[in-house]
């Protein structure tokens, strides 16, 4: 659903499946839209970076399935990381004001995020973002 918008912004985009056959147990939809929303911002947000990738990636930790998507762009403000998942939020910053948006993608994925049971984080690289949403494991991926 991404890999066509992900080229034709002209990025490349990598996946890696080290979790192997882990399961969570989600909702479909709203997961695909936490997906869209992250990579949607990272397109945004990383439209001038030198390295034009997305990587979205998958990892078992602690009994958890993370799911991350990170870009090479500038990453995030200290004094906005707290906010960038609450409603109608938008650093300000000439990277926003020449950014098409409303300030609810973020605030949607923590929402949808947090409804399935799981978590969402972000932190910086060096460049770019990393933003990594975490859900318990279902039981089958657990015990074996």
């Amino acid at each position: 659903k991404i890999a066509a918008q992900v080229e034709q912004a002209g990025f490349r985009l990598t996946l890696d499946r080290a979790a192997g056959d882990a399961q969570v147990v989600v909702d479909a939809d709203s997961f695909v839209q936490i997906l869209i929303n992250l990579v949607d911002n990272a397109l945004k947000f990383s439209a001038r970076a030198q390295r034009k990738d997305i990587e979205i990636g998958c990892r078992v930790s602690a009994n958890r399935v993370q799911f991350r998507v990170r870009d090479y762009g500038p990453g995030i403000a200290a004094q906005h990381m707290k906010h960038i998942f609450k409603l109608f939020y938008r650093a300000e910053g000439e990277l926003t004001r020449e950014t098409v948006g409303t300030g609810i993608g973020l605030a949607l994925v923590h929402e949808l995020t947090s409804a399935m049971g799981g978590t969402v984080d972000v932190r910086n690289c060096d460049p770019g973002a990393e933003f990594t949403v975490a859900f318990p494991a279902a039981a089958a991926a657990v015990s074996s």
